[in-house]
C-alpha cells in the first residue's frame, strides 16, 4: 500500500450523480479520482505539476425517466498520463433518496468492490479533506450520501473506464419535473473534456408538454405525445454548468405551466411555458394563407438560389389541401406565380414547381415592392395568414430607406399577415429583417455563409406548417405582472413552445386563461398556478429576464434613439447580473489592474468611462518623449476610433438570440475594442467573472465578490469567517447556496439573506455566530 503521509492530489471528474430537491434543492454529484502518490514522487513535483494528473478522455450520460422515476447512467474513462502505475480512491456524493445499483470496474474481468456511506460519516470525511487539502470546491459535495470504490491499478500512460447507474424518484410541484445532473467541472478539470454527451428520454401515460433546460442548447425530439428525447453533446470543453431539464404533464390540449424564483423583500420573476399536444388533429388540418417571398437578385446566383430553390420546393409539397398560397420573385422588380392565392390543388402545385425551377437570379433587391405585392392578396381573415420571406442584402432599387420601407409595409398589413424573415449571409440590415419580424408578429432568424439553407427553410416551415393556437393572449389573473417578454406573444405550432418571461409583485394563487384561435374558431384554456411570497429555487430565472429586458431595452434605443435613462438602466442590469452590451465591457488593463471612480475595481464598467481611459493612456503615449513610449500608426488609428460611439444605422447590428434573449455588441463597439488591442492594455477576460447559485461574482484582486455589494453601503455590517474554521463549515451546512459560493475559492463575499459574508484567511471561528443569520 503506498504510503498516504505525502497527501492527495485532487483532480478531475465529471458528475457522476444527479439530485432533484423541488422546490428547493442542493445537487451534490461530482466524482472525484483521489491519487495516492508513490513515496518517490515528493510533493513539489505535484505542486509543479512535473506528475500529470489523470484527465477524462470522455463522459457520457444516458438517463431514462418513466414518469418520474429516472436511470442514471454514466460512463467515463480516465487517462494516466504519468509513466508509473497509479493507486486511488473513486468516491462520489449520491442523492439522499437514491440507489447505486450498478458499478462496473473490471479488472482483467473481475469486478471491483465499493463501498455507500452515510450523509454523516460522508460530511466527516469531506471535512477533513477541506481542512487538509484546502480546497473549496468540495464544499459542493456536503450534504449527501457517498460512495466509495478503491481504483487499482491505474495504468502507466494508459486508461481506466468506470461506469457507474443509479436510481431515484424525481419529486414533482404542479405537474412540472426537473431532473439535474451537475456537470460543472471546471475547478477540477487539468485538461478540456474530449466529449461530454446527455442524452435524456421521458416516457409517461400523461402527456408531456412543455420541456425547456434552462442550462444548455439542447436537441429536442418529440417522438408522440407521450415520448421525449432530449439531448447535448459537445467536445474539447471543460463543462461549467450544471445540465438542468423541467418537463411537464398535461391532458388539456395547450399545456399552461410557471415557475417562479422570488427573494426576500424583492418582486418576483416568474416563466410561463406553453406547448401543445404533438398529435393534434385540429392542428394537422388547420388552413392556412402563405406566400413565399423570395429574393432573386445577382447576388443569389449559384449555391444560394440552388438551395433556396430547394427549400422553397419543399414547402410547396408539404402543403394541406386546404391551404392556400402564392409565391413572389423579386430582384430589380418583383413578379408573381399568380395573381392571387391559389388553392393548394396537385395542379397548382405542379405548376408552382415548374415556375421555381424557372428562377433565375440577376439584377437589385427591391425590398419594398416585393412585400406590397404579397401583403396585397385576398387573405382569408378566417384563417392563419404567413409571409416567408428571404433575402441575401440590402434594398438598392426603389424604396430604399428602411423606416420609409417598415412606415409602407406597417400602413398595408391592415390584416396583421404574419411575417417571418430569413436573412442569408452577412451583407444585411439586420434592423430591417429584426423590425420587420417583430412588428408583424414574426420571428426572424439568420443562415450563415457557411450554412445549408434549404435545410433551414425546411425545419422552419415544418413547424410553422401546422399552427396550433393564433392570436394568443394570456391573462394572470389577480397577480400582478409586469416586464414580460416577449412583448408579443407568438403563435404556437405544432411541435413548438412558446416561453415567456416577466416580474410579479406579490405571490398568492391563481388561474392562469390563455385565448386563442384554433381554425379560426375561439378557445380559451385555463391553469391553476402559485406565485410564492418567497422561493430561493430556480434562480437561472433573474438572469434570462435580465437578458430579455436589455434587449428590448437596447431596441429602443435603436428604434427611438439614445435615452439617458434606458441607458443607465442597461448599465445597471448588466453589471448585476454580468451581461455584455454595447454600453458596457469587460476591462483590464496592462498591469492586470482595474480602473473605477469608486475606489474598488469593478469587472464591467461603462464603456464610455472605458473609452476615456484608452484615451488618456494613449495620449499620454502620443505626448511621451521617453524612449519605447512614441505612438505606433496602429495606435493612433486606434486613437481616433476611440472617439466613435454610435455607427451609422446600417452598421448596428444588435440583436437578441431567440434561445436565450442573449444581447449582441453593435459593430461600432466591436471595432473599439478591436482597435485597443493595438496598444495591448483592454481585452475581454471572462475568467473575472462566474455564477454561482443565484449570484453573479466578479474577480476583485484575489477575491470573489458578489455583483450585489456595496462597500459604502454593506462594509459596515460585514461578518468575516475564517476559511476551514467551525463556523465556516456550520455555514455550509445551514444555507444550502453557501456551498456553491465558498466553491469559487478561499476569499469570496457573498450574500445570505440580505447580509453579506466574507470568507477570508482570518476571521471569525465562533460557530454561534451563524445563528445571528
Amino acid at each position: 500500500m503506498f504510503k498516504k503521509i505525502f497527501g492527495f492530489l485532487f483532480t478531475v471528474v465529471i458528475s457522476l450523480a444527479a439530485a432533484l430537491f423541488w422546490p428547493a434543492a442542493v445537487c451534490h454529484a461530482d466524482g472525484i479520482l483521489i491519487v495516492d502518490y508513490p513515496p518517490d514522487i515528493p510533493p513539489v513535483r505535484r505542486v509543479v505539476r512535473e506528475v500529470p494528473p489523470p484527465s477524462v478522455k470522455f463522459h457520457k450520460v444516458n438517463v431514462e425517466i418513466n414518469e418520474q422515476a429516472s436511470k442514471t447512467s454514466i460512463d467515463q474513462i480516465f487517462i494516466n498520463e504519468f509513466n508509473q502505475e497509479l493507486e486511488g480512491t473513486y468516491i462520489f456524493p449520491v442523492p439522499e433518496n437514491a440507489t447505486v445499483s450498478d458499478f462496473a470496474m473490471f479488472i482483467d474481468g473481475k469486478r471491483q468492490s465499493a463501498e455507500l456511506m452515510d450523509k454523516d460519516k460522508a460530511r466527516g470525511i469531506y471535512e477533513d479533506i477541506v481542512r487538509r487539502r484546502q480546497d473549496p470546491a468540495l464544499l459542493e459535495y456536503m450534504g449527501s450520501n457517498m460512495f466509495k470504490a478503491r481504483v487499482y491499478p491505474i495504468p502507466a500512460n494508459g486508461e481506466k473506464r468506470i461506469q457507474l447507474e443509479y436510481q431515484e424518484v424525481l419529486k414533482q410541484d404542479s405537474a412540472i419535473t426537473r431532473y439535474v445532473y451537475p456537470l460543472n467541472t471546471e475547478k477540477f478539470s487539468s485538461k478540456p473534456l474530449q466529449t461530454v454527451s446527455v442524452l435524456v428520454t421521458v416516457k409517461s401515460k400523461n402527456k408531456i408538454k412543455n420541456v425547456y433546460s434552462p442550462s444548455h442548447k439542447v436537441d429536442i425530439k418529440r417522438v408522440s405525445d407521450n415520448e421525449v428525447k432530449v439531448s447535448f453533446e459537445d467536445s474539447n470543453l471543460k463543462p461549467d454548468k450544471d445540465f438542468v431539464l423541467y418537463y411537464t404533464f398535461s391532458e388539456n390540449p395547450i399545456g399552461v405551466n410557471v415557475i417562479t424564483h422570488k427573494p426576500k423583500n424583492e418582486d418576483g420573476y416568474f416563466m410561463l411555458m406553453l406547448a401543445p399536444e404533438v398529435n393534434t388533429e385540429k392542428a394537422e388540418k388547420t388552413p392556412k394563407n402563405i406566400c413565399f417571398v423570395l429574393d432573386t437578385s445577382g447576388s443569389m446566383s449559384g449555391a444560394k438560389l440552388k438551395q433556396s430553390q430547394n427549400a422553397l420546393k419543399f414547402c410547396l409539397n408539404n402543403l394541406y389541401l386546404e391551404d392556400k398560397f402564392n409565391i413572389v420573385n423579386f430582384s430589380t422588380e418583383a413578379r408573381m406565380f399568380e395573381n392571387k392565392l391559389m388553392p393548394a390543388d396537385k395542379g397548382n402545385i405542379e405548376k408552382a414547381l415548374n415556375y421555381v425551377d424557372e428562377i433565375k437570379a440577376i439584377g437589385g433587391t427591391n425590398i419594398n415592392e416585393a412585400m406590397l405585392k404579397a401583403i396585397n392578396f385576398d387573405y382569408d381573415t378566417n384563417k392563419p395568414s404567413f409571409i416567408v420571406f428571404l433575402t441575401d442584402g440590402l434594398p438598392t432599387i426603389d424604396v430604399t430607406d428602411v423606416p420609409e420601407i417598415l412606415k409602407n409595409i406597417e400602413k398595408a398589413n391592415n390584416k396583421k399577415i404574419r411575417i417571418f424573415c430569413f436573412g442569408a449571409g452577412s451583407d444585411l440590415n439586420t434592423t430591417l429583417l429584426d423590425r420587420l419580424s417583430s412588428e408583424n408578429h414574426g420571428a426572424v432568424d439568420y443562415v450563415a455563409e457557411d450554412e445549408d439553407i434549404e435545410i433551414k427553410i425546411s425545419n422552419f416551415y415544418t413547424k410553422i406548417a401546422s399552427p396550433v393556437l393564433t392570436d394568443i393572449n394570456i391573462d394572470f389573473g389577480k397577480i400582478k405582472t409586469e416586464n414580460i417578454y416577449p412583448k408579443t406573444v407568438s403563435d404556437i405550432f405544432k411541435g413548438s413552445q412558446v416561453i415567456l418571461t416577466g416580474r410579479y409583485r406579490d405571490g398568492g394563487s391563481t388561474a392562469i386563461t390563455v385565448t386563442g384561435n384554433i381554425g379560426g374558431k375561439p378557445h380559451k384554456f385555463s391553469n391553476d398556478a402559485k406565485f410564492p411570497e418567497s422561493d430561493d429555487s430556480n434562480n437561472f430565472l433573474p438572469r434570462i429576464w435580465a437578458q430579455r429586458r436589455i434587449g428590448y431595452l437596447l431596441e429602443q434605443i435603436r428604434i427611438n434613439g439614445e435615452n439617458k435613462e434606458l441607458k443607465d438602466e442597461v448599465v445597471q442590469l448588466s453589471k448585476k447580473h454580468g451581461i455584455m452590451t454595447p454600453y458596457t465591457s469587460f476591462l483590464v488593463l496592462e498591469d492586470n489592474a482595474f480602473i473605477s471612480t469608486s475606489g474598488r475595481p469593478p469587472v464591467l464598467i461603462d464603456e464610455e468611462k472605458r473609452r476615456s481611459v484608452f484615451k488618456e493612456r494613449v495620449s499620454s503615449k502620443m505626448n511621451s518623449s521617453e524612449p519605447g513610449m512614441a505612438l505606433s500608426k496602429s495606435d493612433r488609428a486606434a486613437y481616433e476610433q476611440a472617439n466613435i460611439f454610435a455607427a451609422p444605422e446600417s452598421e448596428k447590428t444588435m440583436s437578441l438570440d431567440s434561445g436565450a434573449g442573449a444581447v449582441g455588441m453593435s459593430r461600432a463597439v466591436k471595432k473599439i475594442q478591436a482597435s485597443d488591442t493595438a496598444v495591448d492594455f483592454s481585452k475581454i477576460n471572462p475568467e473575472s467573472m462566474k455564477y454561482a447559485g443565484a449570484g453573479t461574482f466578479f474577480k476583485r484582486g484575489d477575491e470573489w465578490q458578489i455583483s450585489t455589494y456595496d462597500e459604502a453601503r454593506h462594509s459596515k455590517n460585514l461578518l468575516t469567517v475564517k476559511f476551514g474554521s467551525p463556523l465556516y463549515f456550520k455555514l455550509m451546512a445551514k444555507y444550502s447556496d453557501a456551498g456553491k459560493y465558498c466553491a469559487l475559492g478561499k476569499k469570496v463575499l457573498f450574500e445570505i439573506n440580505g447580509k453579506f459574508i466574507r470568507i477570508s484567511d482570518t476571521g471569525d471561528e465562533k460557530a454561534e455566530l451563524i445563528d445571528k443569520f
